[in-house]
């Protein structure tokens, strides 16, 4: 792991700045008085990617907890959700009819075929599969494909996000999930400059995140830790255990300040009727920000 009072090189922005700008870019389109978009544009996406710097992802392997023993010879899963397909989500989700400069992620599906290489150049195909509401809150769902070019469907990644549009009535409430035989594997607590740290790894920059001035204006009152960021301490902690992840789904329940109360990361000790083990990232209140479920590579 990082130490944190070890600080991430300013270089690495420079590498991830198409990232940023094409999160910045597509947050803009949505505001510009620009005409109104008619119907959804499903047109797929395709783009060739270089692979990162040794160096950026040797920091980012340390800074999520990856066992570089086991796993050191292949590129994280995460990062290539947070960083690598990122870009991509952004253009796909600025498609959406909403303004995206409230979008806030809402989780992450993956499907792990076969490892991803470290080294690139890497085949990514988008498509925008959803883009609706039911006048309360929007939700966007993009799916990225990525690997090789002789195994462009390495990795499956469903990406969800959501734009709040107006409050739900009072007294309407999700159904409260069914109690499971959860056990603590591992903790975790973000700084109160974990957003920037994970901005410079991964080019994923929104104010939320990265500017106390600005954030402490929204609803959050202060900064909020990326959820692929959070995402990625809970997949990496699940590896250590010595499983090997075929599948995983989280949702990102609950935006979690900075700094951050202790938290457990936690699995259920038994799989449910589909084979899957769930998962969560939950605090001493009680408070869970990740919830979802995971298929591990013997499982399948």
């Amino acid at each position: 792991m990082i130490d944190p009072k070890a600080a991430v090189p300013n270089r690495f922005i420079l590498e991830n700045l198409p990232v940023a700008w094409a999160m910045a870019s597509g947050g803009l389109r949505s505001v510009l008085p620009l005409p109104k978009k008619t119907g959804l544009d499903t047109t797929p996406l395709d783009v060739t990617m270089k692979g990162p710097s040794p160096a950026l992802l040797a920091t980012y392997d340390s800074w999520s907890g990856l066992d570089t023993g086991r796993f050191g010879g292949t590129l994280a899963p995460h990062f290539a959700a947070a960083r690598m397909a990122m870009g991509m989500i952004s253009r796909l989700t600025a498609r959406a009819p909403y303004p995206l400069l409230s979008v806030l992620n809402q989780g992450v599906s993956l499907r792990i075929n076969t490892p991803l290489p470290r080294t690139g150049p890497f085949q990514l195909h988008g498509e925008l599969l959803d883009a609706s509401d039911d006048g309360y809150r929007a939700r966007i769902h993009s799916r990225i494909s990525i690997g090789p070019k002789d195994a462009p469907q390495a990795m499956i990644i469903d990406a969800y996000a959501a734009v709040m549009i107006k409050s739900r009535p009072k007294g309407s409430k999700e159904k409260a999930p069914a109690e499971r035989d959860f056990a603590t594997i591992g903790q975790w607590q973000a700084g109160a400059k974990e957003g920037v740290t994970f901005f410079k790894l991964t080019g994923d920059f929104n104010p939320i995140h990265t500017l106390p001035i600005m954030a402490k204006r929204t609803q959050f009152k202060g900064c909020i830790m990326h959820g692929y960021g959070c995402f990625a301490q809970v997949f990496e902690t699940i590896r250590n255990q010595g499983h090997d992840i075929a599948e995983i789904d989280v949702r990102f329940i609950r935006p979690l300040p900075l700094p951050s109360p202790l938290l457990s990361i936690q699995m259920t000790q038994t799989k449910d009727d589909k084979g899957r083990y769930g998962v969560r990232l939950i605090d001493d209140a009680g408070n869970t920000y990740q919830a979802g479920d995971v298929l591990l590579r013997g499982d399948v």
